[in-house]
């Protein structure tokens, strides 16, 4: 039988409130480095509270932000493989979880498994309609595959929801580049460029100078 928890344990249960709030958001690769190590407390706060009971069957309350930590952890490392065991054990016990189907197709993505990735973005969809992030990022499945109208169709999506996602606006640029729109594909680099992108700023300063000057 797992022991039962004390008013002692407030603190613990801070940490593990805070676990929980790093759970409830979807962080890109960029962000998972600097999150990974500042809260790198609370991580070790939460394994004392499973070595504290006497059995670590840890109730669901309890495991989905330790599960959305690790997932999170192992895909900043680029165990994309280990990132997507975790984010099943959140789906097993929580289907309806948005934030892991698109966490889990993004490793998926990551591994250039689009299909399955695809899958995950719609499941996610199916739950939450009018989600921009998995809209922007089934776009990129589907621009991988090479499926280019629909990869447009969820990039323009994605927008009209979020007209400040650099994602999408990179994305979407992209492939007007590929397709030889180039003014458009200018336009989307340069909206991304002025939210801050630099990789868009730099895309351009070499390519798009003469074109946005028409």
């Amino acid at each position: 039988m797992s022991k039962k928890l004390t008013s002692a344990d407030n603190s613990i249960f801070e940490s593990i409130k805070k676990l929980d709030e790093l759970g409830n958001e979807y962080w890109t690769p960029r962000q998972m480095s600097k999150i990974c190590m500042k809260n790198r407390f609370y991580y070790i706060a939460f394994l004392f509270v499973c070595f504290s009971l006497a059995s670590c069957n840890l109730s669901d309350t309890l495991s989905i932000p330790y599960y959305y930590y690790q997932g999170n952890s192992k895909h900043q490392e680029k165990d994309l493989k280990g990132a997507i065991e975790y984010f099943s054990k959140i789906l097993e016990i929580k289907n309806t979880e948005v934030k892991a189907r698109i966490s889990r197709g993004s490793s998926y993505l990551d591994l250039k498994e689009y299909q399955k990735a695809i899958d995950d973005y719609s499941a996610a969809l199916e739950l939450e309609p009018g989600n921009a992030l998995a809209h922007a990022y089934r776009g990129r499945a589907y621009y991988d595959s090479d499926s280019v109208e629909l990869s447009l169709a969820d990039y323009n999506k994605a927008l009209e929801i979020d007209q400040q996602m650099v994602f999408a606006y990179y994305g979407r640029g992209l492939l007007k580049f590929t397709n030889q729109d180039l003014a458009g594909g200018c336009k989307d680099y340069k909206s991304a460029a002025d939210l801050g992108d630099k990789e868009s700023a730099q895309v351009v300063d070499n390519y798009c100078s003469d074109i946005l000057k028409d």
